[in-house]
């Protein structure tokens, strides 16, 4: 029986021995046996090889097939500063009521569980936790540290600042522990330890943009305004969508007695912010300041205050 052949012109099927394609009246080349057996080794190892592959995946899937997996538990997240900016918000916010964690998890030690206590909102869980771990390991630096946060989310920040500060002197580079510290100093009034502390923080993490409006606060409620401008305006720089800032940078202004600034700050704050609950508040500032720049002293009434 013979073989057909392909025409590689037009793709015609032919019989074998033919010259020319009858179709396209290609000239048809003599196939080569050698070329012919090469071609069908190749194809039969690359089948071969699949084949194989296949078969391997088979057999690793049938060995596994029983296996359960073993999770290896993972040290909780400790709780992170607080990056608010109103420095009361703690006061007013009140954590949901969260489950109880610990009892049926023995992996976790009394750090793991004081973290997972806090983030439940189960603060006073939390706080006895985090004091075992420190009672465990007095050099706890990290359980120091989330210590004074529980205790400063209890408003208990006068208690926070002993541990807090001996969180620092174990790692003084730690930018959390400065930041922590300094706001907890700023609640109880110790401006000056406050101020020196968000620098301290400031100069270990630059580009923080809650690190300076912190630090602009404290200035701010020390009296030096003009400092507190400067980090204002760094602040703004490094997260230009905020609102808030605009706002503190006006007052500021307001009290360097500087009418023209502080309508333009009061301006981008509205811009930024146009539905704020103090829209019409500012609106009305605004317009005092740029109709009677002359009548602002540091005794205006400044908006929202």
């Amino acid at each position: 029986m013979s073989t057909a052949i392909i025409c590689e012109k037009c793709g015609t099927k032919l019989r074998s021995g033919r010259d020319r394609c009858p179709r396209c009246r290609a000239f048809i080349a003599a196939p080569d046996p050698g070329r012919q057996a090469a071609d069908s080794q190749r194809l039969l190892k690359i089948t071969g090889v699949l084949v194989g592959s296949f078969l391997l995946l088979l057999g690793g899937l049938w060995l596994r097939r029983d296996a359960a997996p073993v999770a290896s538990p993972a040290r909780a997240a400790a709780p992170v500063p607080s990056r608010q900016h109103d420095a009361s918000a703690d006061a007013k916010q009140q954590p949901a009521p969260g489950p109880q964690v610990g009892r049926d998890r023995p992996f976790l030690d009394a750090a793991d569980e004081g973290a997972l206590a806090y983030e439940a909102g189960d603060l006073a869980t939390s706080l006895t936790k985090f004091q075992a771990a420190i009672e465990r390991n007095p050099k706890d630096s990290d359980s120091l540290s989330n210590l004074g946060q529980v205790l400063v989310k209890m408003n208990r920040s006068a208690d926070a600042i002993p541990y807090l500060t001996r969180a620092v002197s174990l790692a003084p580079d730690r930018w959390e522990y400065q930041f922590n510290l300094a706001r907890a100093l700023g609640l109880v009034g110790r401006m000056d330890e406050s101020i020196q502390g968000y620098r301290k923080a400031q100069e270990l993490f630059p580009t923080d943009y809650v690190t300076t409006f912190n630090l602009a606060l404290a200035l701010h409620k020390q009296g030096d305004e003009a400092a507190a401008v400067d980090q204002y305006q760094k602040a703004i720089v490094l997260q230009p969508d905020d609102a808030s800032f605009r706002r503190a940078l006006a007052i500021s202004y307001e009290r360097l007695q500087k009418p023209v600034e502080a309508a333009a700050a009061y301006q981008e704050y509205l811009r930024l912010s146009p539905q704020a609950p103090d829209a019409d508040k500012v609106r009305a500032r605004i317009a005092e300041l740029t109709g009677a720049p002359s009548a602002v002293s540091p005794s205006s009434t400044e908006a929202g205050r």
